[in-house]
């Protein structure tokens, strides 16, 4: 027999009942948009000023911030910049807000990109160590959960393996998260995240 009514929970039909939640939700996107809007303006800023330090190429495709609703069922933004997504090769730094689960700051290196920054990171181990970054370097390159079982804490890695994952796995990416509880101070995660990274490309 078809279904003539939305079996609803109390939760459910409460939250239904209360357009403000959403109006609520709508307006801490919007403020963190800017924050990223911002923040690209500021990597810009920074890339100029210290444009004889990085590496030529990187950072010639413009910034893009992008939106979604259903990353693992919740809303997210990223600004993606540098940006070089191609099918041999990646090099890209990714801030991330992830609502409810994480602020991120993520490298991700693959194919050539790898290969052309796996010197400079292998030499800069002991700083990456303890710079509070989690690895990726196996199952899907896309996953952006720091949490899940495709990330460990570099710290817990001997230089050793870490130069073994720098030259045999098909990807890397290092994430840097801050707890959603500090939300207010993404910015400047953001940016010193995003200082750490670019200096340590440049290998400085």
């Amino acid at each position: 027999m078809e279904e003539t009514k939305l079996s609803l929970s109390p939760e459910e039909r409460a939250i239904v009942a209360a357009p403000e939640i959403i109006l609520t939700k709508n307006a801490v996107l919007d403020k963190v948009k800017t924050a990223l809007e911002l923040l690209y303006r500021w990597q810009l800023d920074f890339v100029k000023e210290n444009a004889s330090l990085l590496p030529a190429g990187l950072l010639e495709n413009n910034g893009k911030i992008s939106k979604g609703e259903y990353y693992n069922g919740l809303p997210y933004l990223i600004l993606d910049y540098p940006r070089n997504f191609a099918r041999e090769q990646t090099a890209a730094v990714r801030s991330l807000f992830w609502w409810g689960r994480q602020v991120s700051t993520t490298l991700h290196l693959s194919g050539g990109g790898k290969d052309r920054f796996s010197v400079k990171l292998g030499e800069r181990f002991e700083a990456l160590k303890t710079g509070g970054y989690f690895l990726s370097y196996s199952g899907s390159e896309w996953e952006h959960d720091a949490g899940s079982s495709n990330y460990v804490p570099l710290h817990t890695l001997e230089k050793g393996e870490w130069l073994e994952r720098l030259h045999n796995s098909a990807f890397i990416k290092l994430a840097r998260v801050a707890p959603m509880e500090e939300l207010e101070n993404a910015p400047q995660f953001w940016r010193r995240s995003f200082r750490d990274l670019m200096m340590v490309l440049a290998g400085v």
